[in-house]
């Protein structure tokens, strides 16, 4: 005759089951670490994209300018904060602040006539040249509730600078974008653009 052999049928001990719990914690953490990481990265792409889509929306306020009315209302300009504490865009010691221009033509001296707080008047940039509200000669705005696409705060700071960018060659005024994260002044993205005196210049206007 054989002998049967009996088997254990005993569960986990409990030392087993410690290490089983141990190792479901460890990967539920990972996977929860994980998720957490990637709701932080579709926010922070959410806001480069809101910001990117305020920079252009500036943008596009002078690309429907004549050349001569792009300027900014240097005296309101912000003296501090991070609107000039940023020296990639703001040199240091300029005057007017960040060594902005107001609406000039590319005449030496200007003799340009627009103006950016006539309230009207056909060289007032703030009646004719302004869209959904923005006035393109504000240095510095803030965005946030209803304007904001996503609810969320920003700020949309403009420098505009007039000069020649190279020897031997007319000025032009070179534009920068800069939209920051309202809250932290966190910079979002930074958008750069150079209008020369033919860009936008109306049929019958003098030349350059």
């Amino acid at each position: 005759m054989h002998k049967v052999e009996l088997h254990s049928e005993e569960g986990f001990g409990l030392v087993e089951l410690l290490i089983a719990m141990v190792v479901l914690q460890v990967a539920l953490l990972a996977i929860i670490g994980a998720f957490g990481a990637g709701a932080v990265a579709l926010g922070r792409a959410s806001k480069t994209t809101t910001a990117a889509a305020l920079a252009d929306q500036q943008l596009e306020l002078y690309r429907a300018m004549p050349y001569d009315a792009i300027g900014l209302d240097t005296a309101n300009a912000p003296t501090t904060g991070s609107y000039v504490s940023d020296t990639s865009v703001c040199p240091a010691s300029q005057t007017p602040v960040c060594g902005n221009t107001p609406p000039r033509n590319n005449s030496v001296p200007s003799t340009g006539a627009w103006d950016c707080t006539a309230a009207s008047g056909t060289t007032s940039v703030s009646t004719y040249f302004s869209e959904n509200g923005v006035n393109p000669c504000v240095a510095h705005r803030t965005v946030s509730g209803a304007a904001s696409p996503d609810g969320r705060t920003y700020t949309v700071d403009t420098y505009i600078k007039w000069g020649a960018l190279g020897a031997n060659q007319r000025a032009v005024k070179q534009i920068f974008v800069v939209v920051r994260d309202g809250t932290s002044a966190k910079r979002l993205t930074k958008e750069v653009t150079t209008f020369d005196c033919s860009t936008g210049t109306p049929v019958g206007s003098p030349p350059c």
